[in-house]
């Protein structure tokens, strides 16, 4: 027996599904915006989305502990290095990416209205990921938790590069 927030749950992934899928058909079947700058920067989303999309596979099978054969979502281990050392949840951020480059090229307000689904439905589902992997990995990740945003590329590189600086600091 499915028990209601599951259910819930259910039906905001399949808000979030439906809602990525109308962003890349209203992608091919209406012409660019006129705003050339715009598409430019929504096609350098694309190229992003695809990064962190991506990296995570590969970082999964190498420093997850995923079993040979398994899908790399089968992670035993916590991974905090690479791209995980700047966002929890890369893979989500590309979806956001990949609204957000819908949104510039096609310059349409539907696909703006479809893409606001789109991201709020997709921020909630990290707040769901979080929970899960707390009760997953426990404290390590409640750590890791205050350590790295969730979905903010700048706030990671900020951190990150400022670490850096204070680390280096800290040896001279």
């Amino acid at each position: 027996m499915i028990d209601r927030a599951h259910r819930w749950w259910m039906a905001l992934y399949a808000v979030w599904s439906c809602a990525l899928v109308g962003e890349l058909v209203l992608l091919f079947l209406r012409p660019a915006g006129a705003i050339g700058w715009l598409r430019w920067l929504g096609w350098a989303l694309f190229a992003i989305s695809a990064i962190l999309g991506w990296v995570p596979i590969f970082a999964f099978h190498r420093r997850g502990g995923v079993g040979k054969g398994k899908s790399y979502v089968h992670t035993t281990e916590l991974v905090t290095s690479g791209l995980y050392a700047l966002v929890r949840h890369p893979q989500y951020l590309a979806g956001d990416f990949i609204v957000a480059a819908t949104i510039c090229i096609t310059q349409w307000w539907p696909t703006a209205a479809i893409g606001a689904v789109a991201i709020a439905t997709n921020r909630l589902s990290m707040v769901k990921a979080d929970r899960d992997l707390v009760a997953k990995f426990g404290a390590p990740y409640r750590r890791y938790m205050r350590s790295v945003p969730r979905a903010s590329l700048v706030v990671g590189l900020w951190r990150r590069l400022h670490a850096e600086r204070c680390g280096s600091a800290a040896e001279e």
